[in-house]
């Protein structure tokens, strides 16, 4: 994937994020406690779901699940899912999401997203 691909993946996940940010904002959600935050990710086979959980788990994540997700449209789709307890800031800022992008671009797979309970 090219860089302009890599910012392009980069950039929509920051416009999320900034709106995510608002709202926890307006909720008046504390954005620096640090909080169990879940990041998905999908690969399209065993062996890059497998790198791209060994890539998380060697930056600090708790991997938590990595299992075949299969759908009617891609029977051979891969869920990965990593945990980390960190700040909401930590999570939607730039710096974490252009590396968890590119750990998944490496392995010819998705960063999905992050969800968290507040």
């Amino acid at each position: 994937m090219t860089d302009n691909a890599i910012a392009k993946a980069v950039r929509k996940h920051q416009l999320r994020n900034d709106t995510l940010v608002q709202e926890f904002e307006r909720r008046s959600v504390n954005l620096n406690e640090p909080r169990i935050i879940d990041f998905h990710f999908c690969a399209w086979n065993q062996r890059d779901a497998a790198v791209v959980a060994r890539s998380l788990y060697e930056i600090g994540f708790l991997v938590k699940l990595l299992a075949p997700a299969p759908t009617e449209s891609d029977p051979k789709l891969w869920a990965i899912e990593a945990g980390a307890k960190i700040p909401l800031v930590q999570a939607t800022g730039s710096e974490l999401t252009e590396k968890l992008v590119r750990i998944a671009i490496n392995e010819d797979a998705t960063f999905d997203g992050w969800g968290t309970s507040v």
